[in-house]
């Protein structure tokens, strides 16, 4: 049984797009619960040190720790998706924000039960960033797929703007558990994915056909079903396979390198430290006639607007020109950033004068990032993969952004007291610059493409998989 390739979509509303952005968005919500947690840091650090007199590597340790659950709870999945569907995956990982939740909010004056809590709901967190990007890219159309793929990191900054704003409203020292409270409760949105059919892929993985099917048609509607259906069919007999052949494939050699120097990017250019500590920086730095607690909530807004600016010019002018646009201008403004700290230091009146620099810079900083490094590193791992060590490798590269996350978190203020706050901006810079060119070397195009094409560029051998009982076996060189 042969496949070929699925037709150009026709832009009469013949494909369910609706259903499509739904369930990308429902599924982007563990996003959301992230983003919360991410964001909760900049804020609650400053309280933390206020009330609970922690010291500075005790708020460092507290934010840390979300990073290193992350890392735990990514290398668990891989295994945690042999025995359990994406939805039922998704939907367990909402016990573990609630535990991690509570934890936080009845830690009183106990920095242990902070940490516990943090850890156990960056595993939580850490699920999703898996989980999503696989689901999305298993019920996207071609030519949605790549706009469909950012919205995790859209959802992420719309956790992290939640955060900010709560903060900004209560804007009281001793608010703290009321501020953990409104924070926690957002882990409840991840109960909505109860509510979505689970992937046609998945269902074949369990040789249910008809299951499938009906699960396309909630997608798609009645057109190209069997087309597709034919192709997914291929792409399970290319699932789980791992072998030495695969792993010495030059296009998977250099697929693991493309999202590796993606994330390199991504934690090099110090995005992370800034939204931990962003309360923190803008007091320190200026933020020029805004608050500290104003400023962060700008940027959070221009986050999310910079986000759907990149969902609308990806498919336009593609992920290399975005990813190498976004990484020259995060670059730039890193530069400048340090730049205005050299000759402050230097000159103490110059902040008087060009006051308006740090926010100016960060902010478009943050707007640069979300315009083509912070979404583009997890629209990547979705498609970019062979479906034989689809799970694994994704667990691997994902792995290995939250542990560069940790490592930069944990050393920021080694950094700081050993460059300065101006050398270690522009030692950013220069990270970001060399990372991002060299995954924009090597990343590929695969707008319009589906999956199953983009499976058979790695040039890696047919299949047979059994299907309600028949053995069918698929030719690569057909699709």
């Amino acid at each position: 049984m042969t496949s070929t390739l699925v037709p150009e979509v026709n832009n009469d509303g013949r494909i369910y797009r609706l259903n499509q952005h739904m369930a990308a968005f429902v599924t982007s919500l563990g996003g959301f619960a992230l983003g919360v947690t991410l964001g909760w840091n900049s804020s609650a650090g400053a309280i933390l040190r206020n009330i609970l007199n922690a010291s500075g590597t005790e708020v460092g340790l507290i934010g840390g720790i979300l990073n290193a659950g992350a890392c735990v709870g990514v290398m668990f999945m891989p295994f945690f998706m042999k025995y359990f569907s994406r939805i039922t995956a998704m939907s367990l990982t909402m016990p573990g924000f609630i535990i991690g939740w509570t934890f936080v909010c009845c830690a009183g004056q106990k920095i242990s039960l902070l940490i516990i809590g943090r850890f156990i709901c960056g595993m939580s967190g850490g699920a999703f960033c898996i989980l999503t990007p696989i689901y999305i890219a298993e019920i996207a159309d071609q030519n949605s797929r790549g706009r469909l793929l950012m919205y995790f990191q859209l959802l992420i900054n719309c956790g992290i703007m939640y955060a900010f704003v709560a903060a900004h409203v209560l804007n009281e020292h001793d608010a703290i558990s009321r501020y953990n409270f409104i924070c926690a409760v957002t882990c409840l949105v991840v109960a909505l994915v109860y509510l979505l059919p689970e992937s046609p892929f998945y269902h074949l993985m369990k040789n249910n056909e008809i299951k499938a099917k009906n699960s396309l048609k909630w997608y798609r509607g009645q057109t190209y079903e069997d087309v597709e259906i034919e192709e997914l069919k291929y792409l399970v007999s290319q699932s789980g396979k791992i072998t030495i052949n695969v792993l010495k494939n030059r296009c998977v050699i250099s697929s693991f390198f493309t999202c590796f120097f993606a994330f390199l990017t991504q934690q090099l250019s110090g995005v992370t430290i800034m939204i931990f500590y962003a309360l923190t920086l803008f007091n320190f730095g200026g933020s020029g006639d805004l608050t500290g607690s104003e400023q962060t909530v700008l940027i959070g807004g221009v986050q999310i607007l910079s986000c759907f600016l990149a969902m609308g010019l990806v498919d336009i002018i593609g992920r290399r020109l975005l990813l190498i646009v976004s990484s020259i201008l995060m670059g730039l403004f890193l530069i400048l950033l340090g730049w205005f700290y050299k000759l402050r230091d230097q000159d103490p009146e110059y902040d008087d004068i060009y006051f308006w620099m740090p926010p100016t810079w960060t902010t478009l900083f943050f707007a640069t990032f979300n315009l083509g490094v912070g979404p583009i590193s997890w629209a990547l791992i979705g498609d970019v993969f062979p479906m034989q060590i689809r799970e694994t490798a994704i667990a691997c590269a994902v792995a290995f952004n939250w542990l560069l996350s940790l490592i930069a978190t944990m050393t920021f203020g080694e950094m700081l007291d050993a460059l300065g706050v101006s050398k270690t901006m522009w030692l950013f810079a220069s990270s970001c610059w060399i990372a991002g060119a060299l995954c924009a070397l090597l990343l590929k195009d695969t707008r319009g493409h589906s999956l199953a094409k983009i499976q058979k560029s790695f040039g890696i051998e047919d299949g047979q998989v059994e299907i309600n009982g028949i053995e069918q076996t698929f030719d690569i060189e057909r699709l």
